[in-house]
């Protein structure tokens, strides 16, 4: 897999979350692609010696932003570094169909990263759209204020609604489309509440050790028996694939 060296233009925190951005022009970001980064040091150090995947969170055709969390060594030596390296877009993300009607779309804490771009191009193809933010606290909702008009749900209550991201939804069952991203245990139950009648489909939030295929560290199971690789196959999946 081929990385690229990039500076850091710009890095702002939001609350309990990393915005950084760099300069992208090779190829085009789709909504719900990731990318493998780390912090640059590769050959002359191999601290850290795995890229993190990340969601694209933004890009504007010449800058790409990511949106991550501080949870280990390999996050907090991104959160730093002047020069990081990064991957190519990779995986299938959102797919957008026409005549759907009006669409959701629900991020749990940290999963509220790939619903950013897929939001204008819903916007661009006409498709009304309404957005539910879940997190822990005010502290972490503070990056719903770049989702106008979102919906946010804490669970200590202290932002919005009391309770998980479902909590301000009367019905997920009137949407045409329904888009979601954050950890297994809400996508089940995002999943549940969508339930036959609409597109549903989930961006599933797995370790990645290679972010092309090799290593089947990121497997998820699936109807029918198996699993697959959420870095080739996902990480966006129809939610009547997987077998939550």
């Amino acid at each position: 897999m081929k990385f690229y060296k990039v500076k850091v233009e710009e890095r702002e925190e939001l609350g309990s979350y990393t915005l950084l951005r760099y300069r992208w022009s090779d190829g085009p970001v789709e909504p719900g692609q990731f990318v493998m980064a780390r912090a640059a040091g590769y050959p002359e150090t191999l601290d850290p010696f795995l890229a993190r995947p990340f969601s694209f969170y933004d890009y504007d055709g010449e800058m790409a932003s990511l949106l991550f969390e501080v949870r280990g060594r390999g996050t907090a030596l991104l959160d730093l570094a002047p020069t990081i390296e990064v991957t190519a877009p990779l995986g299938k993300g959102f797919r957008i169909e026409p005549g759907l009607g009006r669409a959701a779309l629900l991020g749990g804490g940290i999963g509220v990263a790939p619903l950013k771009i897929l939001g204008r191009r819903l916007d661009a193809a006409g498709v009304p759209h309404d957005v539910f933010l879940g997190f822990a606290d005010a502290k972490s909702a503070v990056v719903a204020r770049e989702f106008q008009g979102a919906e946010v749900a804490t669970m200590d209550g202290s932002e919005g609604t009391h309770g998980t991201v479902l909590d301000p939804i009367d019905t997920l069952e009137d949407y045409g489309a329904v888009y979601s991203c954050g950890p297994n245990p809400m996508l089940a139950a995002v999943k549940l509440a969508a339930g036959e009648n609409s597109l549903c489909q989930l961006s599933v939030e797995e370790r990645m050790g290679c972010g092309n295929g090799s290593c089947n560290g990121c497997v998820v199971p699936v109807r029918g028996g198996g699993y697959i690789r959420s870095c080739i196959e996902g990480p966006v999946f129809r939610a009547e694939v997987l077998a939550w």
